[in-house]
């Protein structure tokens, strides 16, 4: 083995380039001595010496660029990893957040912690609810790993619940191999709460196909918490279950038991706690036999002395540039060495970063905390370990978890939910901060008070969800009272028409006699008063509705913040109604106690219902919305739209037609796409989700619980 070679020797052959380059600096400076001459002048402005450098220097960069190495040594090439398959529970229970921001947020986390650590590894990602979904086979591209771990959510798995047998039965079929057996690593990150697998099964197949299972328990095992959801347009609410709130906790003793019945099982149960998956991985295999496959001989490497030929061509060129008819320009040389002398630009980056830093801190220190933590956001996204020290990082992420804390308090009165999103950024920040310097007692103390924080938020959303429930149905009754008040004054106004006669008097003819007068009806007398109690009573409950309703407005009035207008609740307008509405019945009521009074007071019957009707329409149009579009939502089992048979001729005319008409549209030219590549695919993403949501809200309903 030879102790210099060059390792790029097909570059070499450049070196014949340096002839027709002599040559081509002999003619120049022939010629320029020849037009010096021909001018006048005597003196040389050019020397030999500078075309030599210049050679020399075009001689030693090809030398260089064949990348001259020494002192080799030969490395063998062995390849020592596992398969493991991260299976990730995706179901509804997993969105709760009684760990910050969710237990499937911590787990996707948890599996990037691991991914870190892997060199060798083959990697496949599955997720599993009440069914199982391979999302990435056995790979070593992690980056495809960590962008599949990003599209990960609840409407991965078609089915709702939580069914672990999928998910190993789906494992052991497609994505483990039978001569891989005893290298083959499944690790389950879950909440628990199996609906429906059979355990035994379980155990039975991982042990026939030789694999060995780790079990991590996420969430709090000893208090139950709420789960949040979120509709198309972004709200939150919890979920329920015949009216009631579900509450969802870390079943331990479910996973013990399924790691008890297996001797190549293990079971973590990290709770709430903040735990590495990574380090977990490489504590469980610590003791478990790797794959090894050796790859040829082996490679040569070799010492790179590229470096010996660059600089002196370098300094052979500064050289000839600086070096005239006079001899040696020393203040040309130095201009250029300074030139050469700049700032690494890593340096200057790693200055800008401490200075928008510095600007940071003193905007948190004004009280300023919204450009506090954008700026801190900005330093946070663009350093990294090369650029800042990992204390430094750590205080960055710190600061910027105190910019969030002081922005959920201040928002938490206006909307707990603001409070809670601004809460959970915080909790990531010092989560961040904890990951760069594991000892910093400060970010795990501001992690604890947070978490604490972050449950009152909670705590307070249910309860405000309760309270919404609550009013919604003191709403729901007031529109059943209203409704039956309704019914009861179109009622009553039917009997006085029942009771009264026809009052319009035909059209007398010229000259005829006159038309006798229109006589009572023989009961109007016995009448009257029953019509006045009967509207008396009517008037009396529309009071009592009145004042329900005032009570019902100063609970749902939203409590006005310093320098804020007040706010009205949605009783405000249907209150102004409703005080005519007793008004009107109080003047009916006058006016029925007497016969000829009856035509007025019908009238002023008619003004109370058009009040009340009016009123049950301001109340009803805050359900009516939720109710359209229904016959375009929805699917038949096949996942496919089922459309309304109800189309006018607007719809109808979209649909594709035959004939000629149809047949000359095909002969018009398609219009320029104004779209890219990108745009398609982020389409394309868009309604993947969209399918995945409809299959899974399709199929929610074969499944009992399907959280």
């Amino acid at each position: 083995m030879s102790g210099f070679v060059f390792q790029w020797s097909a570059v070499l052959p450049l070196l014949l380039l340096a002839v027709p380059l002599w040559w081509l600096l002999s003619y120049a400076r022939v010629r320029r001595a020849e037009l010096i001459k021909a001018m006048g002048g005597g003196l040389s402005t050019h020397r030999r010496l500078r075309d030599t450098l210049r050679v020399a220097a075009f001689v030693l960069l090809v030398l260089a660029l064949a990348r001259p190495g020494y002192s080799p040594e030969r490395l063998s090439i062995s390849r020592m990893g596992r398969d493991v398959v991260f299976a990730l529970d995706v179901s509804q229970s997993m969105l709760t957040e009684d760990v910050a921001p969710s237990r499937l947020e911590v787990a996707k986390q948890a599996v990037r912690d691991a991914l870190n650590t892997f060199s060798n590894e083959r990697v496949s990602l599955v997720v599993y609810a009440g069914s199982a979904t391979i999302l990435c086979p056995l790979t070593y591209d992690y980056d495809f790993v960590r962008y599949m771990l990003e599209q990960t959510h609840t409407r991965s798995a078609d089915f709702g619940g939580t069914t672990l047998q999928s998910a190993v039965e789906k494992v052991v079929d497609q994505v483990f191999m039978a001569d891989r057996a005893g290298v083959q690593d499944l690790v389950v990150i879950t909440d628990g709460g199996d609906h429906g697998s059979q355990m035994p099964k379980v155990t039975e197949l991982l042990q026939e196909h030789g694999v060995d299972l780790l079990l991590l328990g996420i969430g709090n095992p000893n208090k139950g918490s709420p789960i949040p959801i979120e509709d198309t347009d972004g709200v939150r609410t919890l979920l329920r279950s015949e009216e009631s709130i579900i509450y969802t906790q870390l079943d331990d003793a479910m996973l013990r038991d399924l790691a008890a019945q297996s001797t190549d099982a293990e079971y973590v149960a990290v709770g709430d706690r903040v735990f590495d998956l990574g380090q977990i991985y490489v504590e469980y295999v610590a003791e478990r036999a790797g794959s090894a496959s050796l790859e040829g001989d082996g490679i040569v490497v070799y010492q790179e002395a590229a470096l010996f030929f660059m600089m002196p061509a370098l300094l052979l060129l500064l050289l000839s540039e600086c070096w005239g008819a006079n001899g040696l320009r020393l203040g040309q040389a130095t201009l250029f060495l300074a030139v050469l002398c700049v700032v690494p630009e890593g340096e200057a980056a790693t200055k800008q970063l401490k200075a928008q830093f510095t600007e940071a801190s003193k905007l948190y220190a004004d009280g300023s905390f919204t450009e506090a933590e954008i700026l801190f956001s900005e330093v946070a996204y663009s350093a990294d370990e090369a650029s800042m020290k990992r204390s430094e990082l750590a205080a960055v992420q710190l600061n910027r978890g105190l910019c969030l804390l002081q922005l959920s308090r201040a928002e938490s009165d206006a909307s707990a939910e603001l409070g809670l999103n601004y809460a959970q950024q915080a909790q990531l920040a010092f989560l961040a901060a904890k990951r760069y310097v594991p000892n910093d007692d400060r970010s795990g103390i501001r992690l604890e008070s947070t978490s604490t924080w972050v449950t009152e938020l909670q705590v307070r959303i249910a309860e405000e969800a309760e309270e919404q429930d609550e009013m919604d149905a003191q709403i729901e009754q007031l529109l059943d009272l209203l409704q039956a008040l309704l019914e009861a004054q179109q009622g009553l106004r039917q009997q006085v028409s029942d009771s009264d006669v026809d009052r319009r008097q035909p059209k007398r003819a010229k000259n005829a006699p006159p038309l006798p007068p229109i006589e009572a009806p023989s009961d109007a007398g016995a009448n009257a008063p029953i019509f006045m109690r009967s509207q008396r009573a009517l008037k009396s409950e529309a009071e009592r509705l009145h004042i329900g309703m005032q009570k019902l407005d100063t609970q749902m009035t939203p409590p006005t913040s310093e320098g804020m207008p007040p706010m009205d609740s949605i009783l405000a307008e249907p209150l102004k109604l409703m005080v005519k509405v007793p008004e009107a019945m109080e003047r009916a009521t006058h006016l029925l106690k007497s016969w000829n009074g009856w035509p007025a007071g019908r009238s002023e019957q008619q003004i109370a219902e058009r009040l009340i009707e009016e009123i049950l329409s301001l109340l009803g149009n805050r359900s009516s919305d939720e109710s359209e579009g229904d016959e375009w939502d929805e699917m038949d089992e096949d996942g496919e739209y089922e459309y309304s048979d109800e189309m006018d001729e607007s719809m109808m005319s979209s649909m594709p037609m035959e004939g000629d008409f149809a047949a000359g549209g095909e002969m018009q030219a398609l219009p320029v796409p104004n779209y890219s590549a990108e745009d398609i695919l982020m389409e394309e993403q868009g309604s993947l989700q969209f399918r995945q949501q409809q299959r899974a809200k399709a199929n929610a309903g074969k499944v009992e619980k399907d959280y």
